[in-house]
């Protein structure tokens, strides 16, 4: 445990700076909650019920590690439903399961593991307390009503993913939910969790009603209470399938809990495009609770009034009314599905949605819901191309997946290529594919029909080229070769250096820049390697440069000294006026060390909401904090797709629909932009899902898989909103790791998408830092050796330690892992293919490194005994050489200090500047 990791334990305090936002808390966590069941007994009435189940006392807030967000306050269910007049028959066993989880709490709180417990936030540590004989006796005097909470940790244990654990209810809950069912008349099921295996428990005669509470912020208790009593008419939607038992999944047998994938850090994800919903409805397998699902407690009637196609949109007017006996919302959900040709397609595709105001009995509401074309396309892996094949699009109205009407149908006369783009992602032969069944003839009745030309069609985007070269910016004057161009060693995603040269700008700082009165070129070519190298590496342990100040004065640019995920250096504000800027952990709400700060719904329980307006507003109350608190860029939204259900931290992302994802998130970020100089940060860029392991997992999957589901919710919410940059994952894709994809975050984020902020390596990834910053990768995070980076432009030997293998740089930990680790290779890259090779000898008596052992079993190296008793260990690899260019490191100084000169950091140093 660090320094930092312990003054988070021990100085949490004072109160939340905006205490309305509770209120605004407590909205949303009501709004997101799901009605699974209800066989007549929801609303009830206050009065006396018994509670039961851990959920009820250890109710679970928020997620662990970053997601953990410092609160003044949290209300759990128990006083949650106290505070809205509810007394318990249970009191005894209550206090019995608060005693064993403080005790538990308490027994694991040494240094060792107090900061995975309380700065990690991982509380769930108790099973649950058995329900004894006479807790029962206590617990039917005076009522018939039973409320069970069950919760479930959100972990990275891969004994709990063996066994599917994560997705099943313990021993102990399933014996207390028995004794409850068969005590009580009327049961109410309250998960405080994500999906869980329960199709044996809803169909529980007693258990009458069910509520997915999820993970619904610091008003978790109260929201509760809302939906329980009425006082909100539920109207949150699944934005998962949920299948009756987890070998339904298609994406069960490959998940990262099986033995290979574990053994091999190597996840193949076979199941293609059918993921969620697609695999449930193509395949006509029946889930527990489709995707889309929820219940109210009234009724709706939804009618399509109107419809229009065009290359720009597809336009629906549809009509909702409530034909229940009290006021509520209804989603509305569009389904498109598209003709059956070349291509293989999913039954159907969530392709719009919308969510109507509180409308009253007998009343009516009229929303548009507007799809954009690339909603409703296909990907052909052999073309690289999005398309749309000829034939009937029909469109389906409904409240839920396995609930859809037809309403409409688009008649396109010809196949139209939508976009043809660049092909990156190696090819993976994963056998024999899921094959979809015939579909079954559909009689479409009297609906509302418009048709397409395919001669019609006009894109100024149509074809997206790969970039094939880039920029270096030298003064006038200046001497300078491209050793790139020339170098022998072929570095991945290869691109030809130009050489421009500007004018000398003298004495220029950043704020000349912003204030127009020198070009970012000539700024940036003013500056030295030494210099660039710091820019594009977080704080943590950076090493100080002493450089000249460009200012004729001096003057402070003081910060508030709190402590966040992350910041850039500071030690070029007051010598060149670049702003240092400051990151904060956000997918549940700002996470900054110490402070109270709003602990808002968790990702996936917004998502639920399916309410643009809700996201907007939750985005209104993070800006306001990072406003607040000098914070420039939220790490958040998650946009990955929630692939499994076993994935530990489902709650951070939205939904296993990509499109949804990424408009919700969109919402999000129009809120918190709403703050002059807040913005930010988008993640994972890509494939981050996986279930037990992260940084260094192998993800292989199809080019259609990648293009239609696991880059879509990015795509989409680029197209409504521009972010700030976005945060890359830390694992490899098809082989090859994501920040060092040129073709992933320049070719298809930059040119395909037009994004034009900049780009972050993940918290701990070890991928080559030269081989990023040259794909395109801006920042590195939380920091690196800025020697290290700059020896990818120059020819370094490896530096070797006494074992035979190279010395091991690890630093910067955090929960037990190192934020900065990198092996000291220099300019040699090991490969079994390569044609070159480096040596070392072992001197007689010493250990022999396990690494270079491996590598010999694996064909890179050999170990040679010499007739002097010395070993001779000789690696086999390529020698790259510089392959790093002035113009890749210039470049990713470019596109943040075109992001930093928008933030509040660059306003509030101009103004410290007093300039």
């Amino acid at each position: 445990m660090n320094l930092r990791q312990l003054r988070g334990i021990i100085t949490k305090g004072g109160t939340m700076l905006f205490l309305e936002h509770r209120d605004l808390v407590r909205q949303l966590g009501a709004d997101s909650m799901v009605l699974l069941k209800n066989n007549g007994i929801l609303p009830i009435s206050k009065g006396k019920i018994a509670l039961f189940g851990a959920g009820a006392v250890d109710t679970l807030f928020c997620g662990i590690f970053y997601n953990r967000v410092y609160t003044d306050k949290n209300v759990n269910v128990r006083e949650g439903l106290e505070n809205n007049g509810f007394s318990f028959s249970t009191e005894s066993w209550l206090n019995k399961m608060e005693k064993a989880v403080k005790q538990a709490e308490k027994e694991y709180s040494d240094s060792k593991n107090r900061v995975n417990v309380v700065f990690g936030g991982m509380k769930m540590l108790s099973p649950e307390v058995p329900i004894s004989e006479a807790d029962m006796a206590e617990a039917i005097l005076g009522t018939d009503t039973c409320i069970y909470v069950a919760r479930r940790p959100f972990i990275d244990d891969s004994q709990f993913f063996e066994t599917n654990k994560t997705y099943q209810l313990s021993k102990e809950e399933l014996d207390n939910i028995n004794l409850i069912n068969d005590s009580f008349k009327n049961v109410i099921l309250v998960l405080n969790s994500n999906a869980l295996e329960i199709a044996a428990v809803a169909r529980m005669k007693n258990v009458k009603g069910i509520i997915l509470m999820g993970v619904p912020g610091m008003e978790a208790g109260n929201s509760l209470a809302d939906v329980l009593t009425g006082a909100v008419n539920p109207s949150g939607r699944l934005t998962g399938t949920w299948a009756k038992k987890f070998k339904d999944y298609s994406t069960c047998y490959t998940h990262a809990a099986t033995e290979k994938a574990v053994k091999n850090k190597n996840i193949d994800y076979k199941e293609g495009i059918y993921v969620g919903y697609r695999y449930f409805d193509t395949f006509d397998i029946t889930p527990l609770y489709p995707f889309g699902y929820g219940l109210s407690y009234t009724s709706f009637d939804m009618s399509l009034e109107y419809f229009e196609a065009s290359w720009i949109s597809i336009m629906m007017r549809v009509k909702v009314t409530n034909t229940g006996s009290c006021s509520g919302r209804q989603v509305v959900q569009v389904y498109c599905s598209l003709p059956e040709g070349k291509i293989d397609k999913p039954y159907q595709v969530l392709c719009g949605f919308g969510k109507t105001g509180k409308i009253k009995p007998g009343e009516s509401e009229e929303i548009t819901v507007k799809i954009p074309m690339m909603a409703i396309t296909s990907f052909d892996e052999e073309k690289s191309e999005f398309l749309m094949e000829q034939g009937d699009y029909i469109f389906r109205l409904g409240s839920n997946s396995r609930d859809t009407k037809i309403c409409a149908k688009m008649v396109l006369d010809k196949t139209t290529i939508i976009k043809k783009v660049t092909q990156f992602v190696e090819e993976r032969d994963f056998g024999k594919f899921l094959t979809p069944p015939p579909r079954k003839e559909e009689e479409t009745g009297y609906i509302l029909v418009a048709s397409l030309s395919g001669d019609d069609y006009n894109s100024l985007n149509k074809v997206v080229n790969p970039q094939e070269e880039f920029t270096t910016y030298i003064t006038e004057g200046s001497k300078y070769l491209s050793y790139v161009n020339k170098n022998a060693y072929d570095i991945p995603f290869r691109a030809y250096e130009k050489i421009e040269k500007v004018k000398p700008c003298g004495s220029a700082t950043f704020i000349d820049v912003v204030k127009g009165k020198v070009t970012m070129e000539e700024f940036i070519a003013s500056l030295s390697p030494e210099i660039l190298a710091r820019i594009v590496i977080g704080s943590v342990e950076e090493s100080r440069l002493d450089n000249d100040s460009r200012f004729r004065f001096k003057f402070n640019n003081e910060d508030k000294k709190i402590d966040t995920a992350a910041m850039t250096t500071n030690q070029f504000e007051t010598t060149l006026g670049i702003p240092r800027v400051r990151f904060a952990d956000g997918p549940s709400g700002l996470r900054i060390v110490g402070i109270p700060c709003t602990c808002f719904p968790s990702p996936l329980n917004m998502a639920q909401t399916w309410d643009m307006s809700a996201m907007i507003r939750m985005g209104r109350a993070y800006g306001r904090e990072m406003e607040a608190y000098d914070i420039d860029y939220c790490l958040a939204p998650s946009l990955n797709v929630n692939r499994n259900p076993m994935w530990c931290r489902g709650f951070e992302f939205y939904s296993e629909d990509p499109a949804l994802s990424g408009v919700l998130g969109a919402g999000f970020i129009m809120g918190v932009k709403r703050y002059e100089g807040r913005n930010v940060i988008i993640k994972n860029l890509v494939t981050f899902n996986q279930e037990t392991f992260a940084w260094d997992a192998d993800i292989n999957l199809t080019r259609r898989a990648f293009a239609e589901i696991y880059l879509r919710p990015f795509s989409a919410c680029v197209s409504i909103i521009k972010p700030a940059g976005f945060l890359t994952s830390g694992n490899r894709i098809n082989g090859k790791y994501t920040s060092s994809q040129k073709g992933l975050i320049t070719d298809i984020a930059r040119v395909d998408w037009g994004f034009n902020g900049f780009i972050m390596s993940d918290w701990g990834s070890i991928s080559d830092k030269g081989e990023d910053i040259h794909a395109g990768c801006d920042l590195i995070m939380p920091g690196y050796d800025p020697d290290k980076l700059l020896e990818s432009m120059m020819n370094v030997s490896p530096t070797f330690e006494p074992d035979g293998y190279v010395s091991i740089v690890e630093r910067a930990y955090l929960y037990g892992m190192p934020m900065i680790r990198y092996e000291k290779w220099g300019s040699f890259k090991l490969d079994k293919k390569g044609d070159s090779i480096v040596s070392t000898i072992v001197e007689p008596g010493k250990k022999i490194s396990d690494k270079a052992i491996e590598l010999q079993k694996a064909g890179v190296c050999k170990i040679k005994e010499e007739v002097d008793g010395t070993t001779k260990i000789t690696y086999k690899g390529f020698n790259r050489g510089p392959y790093l260019a002035l113009g890749d490191l210039q470049q990713a100084v470019i596109h943040l200090l075109n992001e930093y000169k928008n933030t509040a950091s660059m306003k509030k140093l101009i103004e410290n500047a007093n300039i």
